[in-house]
């Protein structure tokens, strides 16, 4: 499972001195002389982190954990659809055997169609979670983006009535540059729970998907193993590895739909 990244507060995150000015000489002065613009300031930082907050997609999620719930209950039905039975002569007679053998194949095919939907599930499932940690580390570049702009702007605040004359005594900029300063900590704070949540989305996600994999590739083939030897030899020790290995593949399964705890 991917780790979990503790995301920095903006204060603490490490800033250049010579990007900093370049923010005050290109974004901020300008505004001096035309503080309307002053409403856009970091808009481009704004604008890409709003199209970027999107975690796993919940309904693929909720997807795969229904089929694997569904997997669970068929594999829970396998040792009484896949019990070998002896017929007597009036059973065969009336069929019995023949309509036992034509629900173990219906049992198969039930089965092949769980699994590949869960393959290909989980396939999907698999791509998602690369897109949202490529746009999870996008959004950490661009917090720390913002945190150059909040720095700048914040130094700035302090340091322009140095060197700006004649200020009119109604030039409200500093009281305006303050309030967008706020509201840029303010609209990170909020961003910064949503890229959390775009964290436990993927761990949830991740956790599902491993267990699974695990299934598919180790746990299932060799359950259908035990399947095939019992059926061929019927003898009890064949039948014992059976049921541990049915039992230890449905534990799996079910640890699979288990939400992973937090630190």
């Amino acid at each position: 499972m991917a780790q979990f990244e503790v995301l920095l507060p903006l204060q603490e995150i490490t800033v250049d001195r010579a990007e900093l000015l370049a923010i005050q000489r290109n974004d901020l002065v300008p505004l001096l002389n035309d503080q309307y613009r002053l409403n856009h300031y970091a808009d481009q930082v704004i604008q890409a982190q709003s199209v970027l907050l999107d975690g796993v997609d919940p309904h693929l999620t909720q997807q795969l954990s229904v089929t694997i719930e569904q997997l669970i209950q068929a594999l829970g039905k396998s040792k009484k659809v896949l019990k070998q039975r002896k017929f007597n002569a009036l059973q065969k007679w009336l069929g019995i055997d023949l309509e036992y053998g034509a629900g173990q194949v219906q049992y198969y095919k039930n089965l092949d169609h769980l699994l590949g939907q869960a393959d290909r599930l989980s396939q999907k499932l698999q791509i998602e979670i690369q897109k949202s940690q490529s746009r999870f580390q996008q959004l950490v570049g661009l917090r720390e983006q913002m945190a150059k702009y909040i720095q700048a702007a914040d130094e700035f605040l302090v340091e322009y009535p140095r060197f700006v004359r004649n200020q009119h005594p109604l030039d409200n900029f500093s009281e305006r540059l303050a309030k967008k300063i706020y509201s840029l900590k303010t609209l990170q704070s909020s961003n910064d729970i949503a890229i959390t949540q775009m964290q436990l989305s993927q761990q949830l996600s991740f956790s599902l998907l491993d267990r699974f994999k695990e299934a598919q590739q180790v746990l299932i083939p060799a359950w259908q193993y035990h399947v095939k030897q019992s059926q061929q030899s019927g003898s009890h020790s064949q039948l014992e590895k059976l049921d541990q290995s049915r039992e230890h593949l449905i534990k799996t399964l079910r640890k699979s739909l288990e939400k992973p705890a937090q630190s």
